[in-house]
């Protein structure tokens, strides 16, 4: 757009072509119509602030309700705002759809600002706007503010209705802030405001959340016992069974299941999604397969989250084949299956490690060009780790790259772990390397991987009489290129702020312990310039630093542990030294004990 009376803005018509509008304002909303129904709101706003700056915008001649509706579903609070500033004379019922338009996206300080310019009109804000406010603290998860504004609305006059009331109890819901829900719901029935099905939901909703079970049937109860018996709904059976659900009571989760076909209740996919999840934590394949078919009955058709719960389902039940028949018998029907189905699928292959399976639902997706996310790889290479298929699964690794994805922590730990398994090291530094390349912090189930291998390496070079010590120094220190490659990546760990367990500190150690030879002691006897007969052998190793079975390295490194509180702090100034090396690992416990001998030698005649 440019400056200067000649400034005219251009918008293409379908045809691709462009057309200049100066004066011609029939046309130009006509334009504005064609960009509206495009969804292409922005656009919308540049020409109607066009229109303007010419003087020649008449807001009466544009549908406001349209516009605010579109900026709702797309949440464009910014143009909603745009818009509402060319509104010359706005009325209470603009405010509020502008509200409305905060409120979808969740937009607390953008209502709140909108409640200032009702107030700088010198309007009254109605109850509608009031509630809508609430509505937005609820769901911006801003239960204090809900309840501010409305004791502001009270305080103003404004009567409160059951819609207000459920926008307050829901908030309280979704906070899982049981007894403020129940404290509205004790007002709202002090104001004789009848309550109607979605309070009743809100509340069984906010005892689900809180896990007070029981009291979400009273609720129950409630709805039955009132004048006119409120039905319970999709909503109503949904929350109860989640409620059973979080309190770990799946058989009363399936009795309420049943009240589905009591009440004669349709439903919704997320109900039967709902009653999938329930009956997952005991692995009733049977009654998952009864929900299936009642749903199919009722002609509900299954949406993708169902399906998706449905093949996980399957899967964790170890029935792959029918994890397989869903998807199929859903495309059958013509039901759109795309990624989230298919995730869940590799998922099902993955947890029946059956990788043959996940490698020809990965051949499938390819032939129908479905790009994968990163966790259906992250599910692909489990399964083929799981069926000792390593190789393959670096090719799986380079088909990520090649397809833009970015392999992440999890993806690296299950080849890192796979590795372990094989004990293929070289391997896994090359992975580990690559992790860095991109991008990936290596987290402690990588490095426990790669110094597990090491430690296995090093103890088979000690057992085996290799040559690991060195006195170049005059003392004895471990030089073995395993024992230097654990402490590397030890440190590594340490100074990325990963804190190991006792068992990687013990492997670490493990690679410090001296070998166990005789002629590796008399050296160790050599070195300290006395006489083997001038003092007893059992006192011998206590005068060598690590006390002739672990490289000194391992006692500094024993209480930097402790300092991190991998390992007991023990304070080696109080006698006596008391150490419980019960839940240690033997190469933690091991240089804990010659420590203590050790100082207790010096300080003891």
């Amino acid at each position: 757009m440019q400056d200067g009376g000649k400034n005219m803005l251009q918008f293409p018509y379908p045809n691709g072509k462009h057309a200049n509008y100066a004066h011609d304002v029939s046309e130009q909303l006509h334009s504005y119509n064609r960009l509206i129904r495009q969804g292409r709101i922005s656009e919308c706003i540049d020409l109607l602030e066009d229109m303007e700056r010419k003087g020649l915008l008449d807001m009466d001649k544009v549908y406001h309700a349209r516009f605010f509706n579109v900026c709702k579903s797309q949440k464009a609070i910014k143009e909603a705002f745009r818009f509402f500033k060319l509104v010359p004379n706005p009325t209470l019922s603009t405010f509020n759809m502008l509200m409305s338009v905060c409120a979808s996206s969740k937009d607390s300080e953008g209502a709140f600002q909108v409640l200032r310019l009702v107030q700088e009109a010198g309007l009254k804000a109605d109850c509608k706007l009031y509630t809508t406010l609430i509505t937005t603290c609820a769901k911006s998860g801003k239960v204090d503010a809900m309840f501010e504004v409305f004791h502001e609305m009270v305080n103003a006059g404004i009567e409160p209705n059951v819609h207000t009331y459920g926008a307050l109890i829901d908030g309280c819901a979704k906070a899982g802030q049981v007894a403020k829900a129940f404290g509205a719901y004790g007002i709202m029935r002090s104001k004789n405001v009848k309550p109607d099905r979605v309070v009743f939901n809100a509340l069984i909703t906010a005892c689900g959340q809180s896990g007070a079970v029981d009291r979400a049937f009273d609720v129950l109860a409630e709805m039955n016992a009132e004048v006119h018996p409120v039905d319970p709904d999709h909503i109503t059976i949904g929350a109860l069974m989640k409620a059973c659900a979080n309190a770990g009571q799946v058989d009363r989760a399936r009795e309420v299941y049943k009240m589905i076909h009591k009440y004669n209740i349709k439903g919704t996919p997320e109900v039967y999604t709902i009653a999938i999840n329930c009956c997952s934590q005991t692995g009733d394949w049977e009654f998952a397969c009864s929900v299936y078919d009642d749903m199919t009955k009722k002609g509900v058709i299954p949406d993708e989250v169902f399906l998706s719960a449905l093949i996980d389902f399957a899967g964790h039940a170890g029935k792959v084949e029918a994890a397989f028949e869903i998807l199929q018998e859903a495309k059958n029907q013509g039901i759109s299956v795309g990624i989230i189905s298919y995730s869940s699928l590799m998922g099902a292959c993955s947890n029946a490690k059956n990788w043959q399976k996940a490698l020809e639902l990965y051949e499938h997706m390819k032939s129908i060009k479905l790009k994968p996310t990163v966790s259906t790889m992250n599910a692909l290479i489990t399964a083929l780790c799981d069926g000792d298929q390593l190789p393959k699964t670096m090719e799986v690794l380079s088909d990520m790259k090649s397809l833009g994805l970015c392999p992440n922590t999890i993806t690296y730990s299950i080849l890192l772990v796979a590795c372990e398994r094989k004990d293929d090291v070289e391997v896994g530094l090359m992975l580990l390397s690559q992790a860095k390349e991109d991008g990936v912090i290596p987290n402690l189930v990588m490095f426990k991987c790669i110094i597990g291998m090491c430690s296995r390496r090093y103890e088979k070079a000690r057992t085996l009489n290799e040559h690991v010590l060195s006195f170049n120094s005059g003392r004895p220190q471990i030089e073995n290129k395993w024992t230097s490659l654990a402490l590397m990546v030890y440190r590594e760990a340490i100074v990325a702020g990963t804190i190991p367990t006792v068992e990687v500190v013990s492997k670490v150690l493990g690679c410090l312990q001296l070998p166990y030879n005789a002629d590796i002691r008399e050296r160790l006897v050599e070195n300290l310039g006395v006489s083997a007969d001038a003092l007893k052998r059992s006192n011998l190793c206590s005068l060598i630093d690590g006390f002739g079975e672990y490289d000194p390295r391992a006692f500094s490194l024993l209480e930097e542990a402790a300092s991190f509180g991998i390992v007991p702090c023990v304070s080696f100034k109080e006698i006596p030294v008391v150490v419980d090396a019960r839940k240690l690992e033997i190469h933690t416990a091991k240089p804990f004990s010659a420590r203590r001998i050790s100082f207790r030698r010096r300080i003891l005649p």
